[in-house]
C-alpha cells in the first residue's frame, strides 16, 4: 500500500495528483470508528494507493509490483507529496509472521532506490496468519 498522509492535508488536493483511485480515504475530523464516534477524532488525513495485490506470503511478488508501480506512477507520487499539508509517504508491504526464531525479509536496491529518489518510507507490517475453515493458516489480503 502506498501511504500518503498529512495533519492538515486535504485528500481531494492528492486525489487530484494521483491518476488512479485511491482504496482508502480518511479525513482529519472524521470519527476513528464509524460504529463509535464517541471513541475520537481523527487527528490527520491519509490517502491509500494499492501498490500491489500479491497477498501476505507473497513479498517478492509485492516487490516487483511497487516497483512497477512508482516506476509508472512517480510524477503522480511528486505532486502528491508536494500538496500542501503533506507530512510523507509510506510503502507498506504486509506479510504473513511466521513462526521461526528469527524473521529475515529482504528488499531490492531497486526498490529502494525509486523509493527514495521519491522521498518514501517503506515499512514491513507483519500479520498474523488467519485460519480458514479447514483449519489451515493463510493469510490472503491484499497488502502492498
Amino acid at each position: 500500500m502506498l501511504r500518503i498522509h498529512g495533519a492538515d492535508l486535504d485528500p481531494d488536493a492528492v486525489m487530484n495528483c494521483v491518476s488512479i483511485e485511491a482504496t482508502a480515504i480518511h479525513r482529519k475530523g472524521e470519527p476513528i470508528f464509524r460504529s463509535k464516534p464517541s471513541r475520537g477524532t481523527k487527528t490527520s488525513s491519509s490517502v491509500t494507493y494499492l501498490a500491489s495485490d500479491a497477498d501476505f506470503s507473497e513479498l517478492e511478488r509485492q516487490q516487483e509490483d511497487a516497483i512497477a508501480f512508482l516506476q509508472r506512477y512517480g510524477d503522480d507520487i511528486k505532486q502528491a507529496l508536494a500538496t500542501p499539508g503533506c507530512e510523507g509517504g509510506t510503502l507498506d508491504f504486509g506479510i504473513d509472521r511466521r513462526d521461526v526464531a528469527v524473521q529475515c525479509d529482504y528488499f531490492p536496491p531497486e526498490l529502494i532506490a525509486l523509493a527514495g529518489k521519491l522521498g518514501l518510507g517503506i515499512e514491513l507490517t507483519q500479520y498474523p496468519p488467519s485460519s480458514d475453515e479447514d483449519g489451515t493458516e493463510d493469510a490472503t489480503e491484499p497488502s502492498s
